[in-house]
């Protein structure tokens, strides 16, 4: 399951049926997919830790950091945006 595709099924209840089916690395994508769309709540921070601990330990934790920097990469898309709109509105004043 890639970021890039559909999107649609990214949701709590399909990353729950992914860690029942002892599938954690593909529940910890959509974990990390929906703490970036709201990262406020807790409830999918604890899930997501849930998971990743379940996951079999790999030299650094390449599945750990290969989410932060998909989530890295996604965050700097969105910071230029907001910057690019920020020099529109100053040019237009």
């Amino acid at each position: 399951m890639e970021l890039t595709g559909d999107k649609t099924f990214y949701t709590v209840t399909m990353a729950r049926v992914y860690a029942d089916q002892s599938k954690y690395e593909e529940a910890a994508r959509i974990y990390r997919y929906l703490l970036d769309q709201t990262p406020d709540r807790s409830d999918l921070r604890h899930a997501l830790e849930a998971v990743t601990s379940e996951l079999s330990d790999t030299p650094g934790h390449w599945h750990d950091i290969s989410g932060l920097i998909e989530r890295w990469v996604r965050l700097t898309v969105r910071l230029n945006a907001l910057r690019r709109l920020r020099q529109c509105r100053v040019q237009k004043k």
